[in-house]
Parts: C-alpha cells; structure tokens; sequence
C-alpha cells in the first residue's frame, strides 16, 4: 500500500521513500529505506505482467554465484492506489556512476567478462541457441535491407559480413542484454551490473559488442556526457578481452560481425517501435554502423586479420 512517502509491501515490509531516479517503461523505480534494517534500497514496482521475472531470475542466479549484481532482499507484492496488487522486489541499492573515463569503461568490459564464468544450467533465463540466434539476425537483416544497401555504400566487406554465419564455436554465457553506462556503475572494486530485465543465456560475443555499439552510439543514462565514442569503444572491448585472456581473443573480423550484430539490433528495434514516444529514429543507428564499418577507430588490440578480412 502507498501512504504519502511510505510503501508497506504486503508482506509487511515498510520502505521509506527517499526519491525517485530516471526510469523506463515496464516498471516504476523508487529509492528508499528499508525501516526495519536502515538500509538503502531500491524498490521495483511491475507496470506490465512478467516484466519483472527476468530480472529476478538474473539477479538471484548470479547473486548466488558472487558475481557482479545486487542482492534481492525480497519479492513481494503491494496494493496499487486503484486497489490491484503488483509484483515488487526490493534490491539492496548500489552506489556509484557512469562509466565517464577510458579506466572506466574498460573497468566495466572486464566487469561483463566475469559473466563468463557464470555457469548458466538452472538459472531460468531465456536460452537463445547458435542456430537460433543467427536465424534472428539474418530476419533482421532482411527487413532493413533497402536501408541497410544505401547506408553501407563504399563498406566492402558488406555482403560478406551479411551473410557470414556466427563465427567459430562460441559457448553460451549469461548476457545482460544491454550494458551501456545506465546499467554499470562504478563503484565498488569490481563495479556492479543493474537492470536486467533483458538478461538471456545467448553466445559469448553479443554483451560486449552491444556494449561497443552503445558506445559508438553515445547512449546513456540522463544527463550523461556522450564523448570520445571510439575511444569508449575501444576500453570497453580491451577491458573485456583482457578478462577473458586466451578464452576468446577474436580477429577483427570477427569483431565486425558482432559489431554489426549489435548495430543490427538496435536498429531493428527502433525501427519496430517507430513512431512510439521517446523512440529515437532507427535509421540513426545504421549511420552509426556504417561509419563504424568504414573507419574502424574503434577496434581493439587483437588478433587482427588484415583490413579487416576474415
């Protein structure tokens, strides 16, 4: 139940609200203190049914293993002002900021890396297989293909990276789906991953080159300063390959294609919410991939293949 600045949960836990931070769609956030403990935390509210499991399933799975999340205190639910009961869970709130160094984002590359040795058979999550997984990117490639062939004009090695299938054997890891600098803060030693509510078991290659792309793509948080995105790019992807040593060092080739993967999916997804409030345009996201493929500032120290050739 909500009384002024008070939440009592259902389960009789009574959290002081202490204010409120930018948010998204499928769910309210709030900050607070716990009134029995004294403690910080942070309370989400489900708006849509199911929004919330994801999430759940994630932060209690890799909580367990002592990887880089916040705790889950409590699942409960509470009674909205309109009289329905929402889920809810209350998650011990971490502190720190936006990756906003070259040191900090290749902090947080290493800290996706750790995911990698999250072992994933029971967690619960969405499984996306290799075959699946391409079968969906070359969906997406079709239905943006008038725009892509425009946009990749002069990109040489376009139709070759279009059609490739997912390179090498990659294993299936934990993949938080989208972590860009709104959902890393820097803090702790080993920084902390919030928000997952996107968090799939999909291959290893997809969390960094969506984080690569995020920062190529100047996303952020409100109020976050967009600079230097090649540079981000590039500590980013050198943060996660110095994690992961010799259990994946990709040529360039291979970092195109997830590259081009991640730019992909972005798109795409605009492109299907078009028209939508706060839904930037999606043909942004291909200019963005296309410059990226054609200057190449963005990649990392590793096992290059020449000119970018696989």
């Amino acid at each position: 139940m909500m009384l002024g600045r008070m939440l009592r949960l259902d389960d009789g836990t009574v959290i002081e609200i202490a204010g409120r931070p930018a948010q998204g769609t499928r769910h309210s956030v709030l900050f607070g203190v716990d009134r029995a403990s004294g403690d910080d935390v942070v309370v989400k509210i489900e708006l849509v049914e199911g929004a919330l499991a994801t999430e759940r399933r994630a932060l209690e799975w890799i909580g367990a293993q002592k990887g880089p999340v916040p705790r889950v205190r409590r699942a409960s639910t509470l009674r909205l002002p309109d009289g329905r009961h929402s889920v809810c869970l209350v998650i011990d709130r971490a502190r720190g900021t936006a990756p906003d160094t070259d040191a900090a984002w290749r902090k947080m590359g290493r800290t996706l890396a750790l995911l990698d040795a999250v072992p994933w058979h029971g967690s619960g999550l969405g499984v996306f297989e290799s075959d699946e997984f391409t079968a969906a990117h070359v969906e997406r490639i079709r239905d943006l293909a008038g725009p892509l062939r425009d946009a990749m004009t002069g990109v040489e090695d376009w139709d070759q990276i279009a059609t490739s299938p997912l390179p090498g054997k990659p294993p299936l890891v934990i993949t938080h789906g989208d972590p860009g600098p709104g959902n890393y803060l820097d803090g702790s030693p080993a920084g902390i991953l919030i928000d997952w509510e996107e968090a799939s078991v999909a291959p290893r290659g997809l969390d960094i080159s969506r984080a690569m792309f995020i920062a190529l793509l100047g996303a952020g948080p409100e109020n976050f300063v967009a600079r230097d995105h090649a540079a981000r790019s590039r500590a980013v992807a050198a943060g996660y390959l110095q994690r992961l040593d010799d259990a994946w060092q990709p040529d360039v080739g291979e970092l195109r294609w997830w590259l081009t993967v991640a730019g992909i999916q972005f798109a795409h997804r605009r492109w299907r919410r078009a028209g939508r409030p706060g839904v930037l345009p999606w043909s942004d996201a291909i200019c963005v991939l296309a410059t990226a493929l054609l200057n190449n500032d963005w990649q990392p120290t590793c096992r290059a293949a020449p000119n970018g050739s696989r």
